[in-house]
């Protein structure tokens, strides 16, 4: 299982991965799919050796907060996927002056 780091800042949630990713977002909810596949082979005098890596992991992380689906955007980089999504207005924090 990838980890995973959430970051709420003022205006928007951003989270962070990794590997080759399919994300989705629905009802204030990420969806983070991958699968990886790695093959190796090695032959020398008197042996031959062959590995055969596959998985597939999935991490639904719901969202601290509501955000605007339509707005979010990914950036793939280094081997880190970041999303950034914007909060509903109303969802944003605020100071409330105590009297």
């Amino acid at each position: 299982m990838p980890k995973v780091d959430i970051i709420d800042r003022k205006n928007e949630i951003i989270g962070v991965s990794k590997d080759n990713l399919d994300v989705s977002l629905s009802d204030n909810t990420v969806l983070i799919r991958a699968s990886t596949r790695h093959e190796a082979q090695e032959e020398r005098a008197g042996y031959y050796r062959r590995e055969m890596i596959r998985g597939e992991f999935q991490r639904t992380i719901p969202m601290p907060a509501n955000v605007k689906g339509e707005e979010a955007k990914a950036s793939f980089k280094d081997g880190i996927l970041e999303l950034t999504i914007p909060k509903v207005e109303q969802s944003k924090r605020r100071a409330i002056k105590v009297e």
